[in-house]
């Protein structure tokens, strides 16, 4: 496969999506940002009593829970980015092969030299990969931005009112807290992988109603198999537990891995995704991706 091709397929699809990939992060950074500043002027803020607050945490001995809730805060922050582009994700993939076929550009992306291999991989790259990572990477500038404005306020307090907060910033672990939030973006991408092939297929499939033709075949799968189980007294829906238990990421599945130091509890999220990839991954990903690379080469358009 031509990289410079696959590159270039990748810019087609970000050129195509750019002003949702580019207002959706900016307004969800934007809003992290200006609604606390209306709060703020809305409410007006008692200096006297954030002095003595701040007074008061210096005096605090840091321990293991500067790390711990520094942790929580920045995943705290990120989290609206990565349901907000799981959302965009998700509708990219049910309108990615869909909306070429409907405004018939289908004809001339296929007129052009570049394989329906091809095509097929930077859709499921771009959607899987490349989306989130524009997310993560607005959450990651503004959270830079709140370490920026972190910094100066620990300086206008050291220098202006003799208050020392300095003594946080050894027990962040910046670095640490930063790479097992953007570890996950691969693991993830490879987790939800037959999720987002079949959106594919079904935008691929569906001449109308896409996201309805994604839903409604998984909602009567399991009615019907609810009915089944019932009147036949089985002992638990097979379908229903299979979907349940692998789109799931139960508690246990993070603290089941023993790791000798300190950074085993901020590494935990990486390791519950990747304790969920398994040879289901591979076989219903690859199965629906043949099916969405079939129907591109043999569906004729109208």
């Amino acid at each position: 496969m031509n990289v410079s091709i696959m590159k270039a397929s990748v810019k087609k699809e970000l050129w195509e999506f750019s002003g949702m990939l580019t207002w959706v992060p900016v307004a969800l950074a934007g809003i992290f940002i200006f609604i606390p500043l209306l709060i703020m002027l809305l409410n007006g803020v008692d200096m006297t009593s954030v002095l003595e607050g701040f007074k008061h945490l210096s005096e605090v001995q840091y321990g293991d829970e500067v790390e711990k809730v520094f942790f929580v805060s920045t995943i705290a922050l990120f989290v609206p980015f990565v349901l907000v582009g799981f959302i965009v994700q998700l509708y990219y993939f049910i309108t990615c092969l869909y909306d070429e076929r409907r405004d018939q550009s289908v004809m001339f992306w296929r007129s052009l030299p570049v394989s329906d291999t091809v095509t097929i991989a930077s859709k499921a790259l771009t959607g899987a990969v490349v989306i989130p990572a524009i997310f993560y990477s607005a959450a990651t500038v503004l959270f830079f931005i709140g370490l920026v404005l972190a910094f100066v306020a620990c300086a206008i307090l050291s220098i202006g009112f003799d208050i020392s907060l300095w003594g946080l910033w050894s027990g962040t672990n910046i670095v640490s807290v930063l790479a097992s939030i953007w570890l996950t973006l691969l693991p993830t991408a490879l987790w939800l992988l037959p999720l987002y092939a079949w959106l594919m297929l079904m935008s691929i499939y569906a001449k109308k109603a896409p996201f309805l033709w994604a839903v409604l075949p998984i909602v009567v799968l399991l009615i019907i198999e609810g009915i089944v189980v019932h009147y036949l007294h089985l002992s638990q829906p097979f379908f229903g537990q299979f979907i349940g238990d692998y789109f799931s990421i139960a508690p246990e599945n993070s603290t089941s891995f023993e790791i000798g130091d300190d950074n085993a509890s901020i590494f935990a999220p990486v390791l519950a995704v990747l304790a969920k990839i398994d040879y289901r991954t591979v076989i219903v990903s690859a199965a629906l991706l043949f099916a969405t690379y079939w129907f591109r080469v043999n569906k004729q358009e109208s």
